[in-house]
């Protein structure tokens, strides 16, 4: 029962995940070239296509991605509020783990390894679904997660993943597999989550749209302004985390917006309005309400 599992013993299967994921990955990297070749035999677009590549790099960057969640709190056995009654009694809210999560996601083989790892942090079995022009790719990594399951001595039913791509199976998951799944969690797009949250029978943590805003202060650091801007833009950006929109104050937009163009332009990212940064203060368009709604 993971519930019951020592925050150690947890993160001791996180650090397998890792170690799983590094001595695999040029098992990894070639399910991906599969599955790569397919989604360019469809004609799927190219931001798609990018979403879905895996590399070195991107291996790497999973695997620090479940660093990041080892140093994570335990989230189990949490004191969230605590109250004394009139007749002494004292009540507290704690955090436990959900039971059984379903989570349904687009093609992006990372988020296979980030909501397996997710999940068993929080002490929660998974069930995962994600795109299926990430089959052959998500199979890989979940390999890995098994692995990582079973040196430590833990059953490899704690992270399972839908083993096809029959679309009929994300409607058996929304059902809630007859009582067995606790809640589902969609990770994607629009129409995705919409589906999702309109066909499910069971608890849903559903999101709205990525409309990513960065706002930059009057006060910001220049240098450290610039290097967010461009992380949070160029970084990736394919994905719906990619920021969309950047907002600075007007006390200090014609010093700053140029220095922050200019950055993004030398990092390859394409400016909507004007041709030449040079020429951006003329472009400039005061914020509305209705901004913060639009992508």
């Amino acid at each position: 029962n993971l519930s019951n599992l020592s925050i150690d013993k947890r993160n001791s299967v996180l650090k397998q995940f890792s170690h799983y994921l590094k001595t695999n990955e040029q098992l990894i990297l070639n399910a991906n070239k599969k599955d790569i070749f397919n989604a360019k035999s469809k004609k799927i677009k190219d931001s798609m296509i990018d979403r879905l590549k895996l590399n070195t790099k991107k291996i790497l960057q999973i695997r620090n991605a479940i660093k990041k969640i080892i140093k994570f709190k335990d989230p189990v056995g949490k004191t969230l509020s605590s109250w004394k009654r009139p007749n002494g009694l004292i009540i507290k809210k704690v955090s436990i783990p959900i039971g059984i999560i379903g989570v349904i996601y687009e093609s992006r083989p990372n988020v296979t390894a980030d909501a397996g790892a997710l999940c068993l942090k929080a002490g929660n079995a998974v069930i995962l679904r994600g795109g299926s022009e990430s089959y052959n790719s998500s199979k890989a990594i979940h390999r890995c997660l098994v692995k990582g399951l079973e040196a430590a001595g833990l059953s490899e039913t704690s992270i399972q993943i839908v083993p096809t791509t029959d679309r009929e199976a994300v409607g058996y998951l929304l059902s809630g597999l007859e009582g067995s799944l606790d809640v589902i969690v969609p990770r994607g797009g629009k129409s995705l989550v919409a589906r999702v949250q309109k066909e499910a029978r069971i608890p849903v943590f559903g999101h709205l749209e990525g409309i990513c805003h960065l706002y930059v202060d009057k006060d910001a650091d220049v240098e450290k302004a610039e290097k967010i801007v461009v992380n949070a833009k160029m970084r990736s950006p394919g994905i719906c985390g990619a920021a969309e929109t950047l907002l600075i104050d007007e006390a200090k937009a014609n010093t700053m917006l140029p220095i922050l163009a200019n950055a993004l332009e030398e990092s390859g990212c394409e400016l909507r309005g004007c041709n030449r940064t040079r020429n951006i203060i003329n472009s400039l368009i005061p914020a509305e309400e209705k901004d913060w709604t639009t992508e």
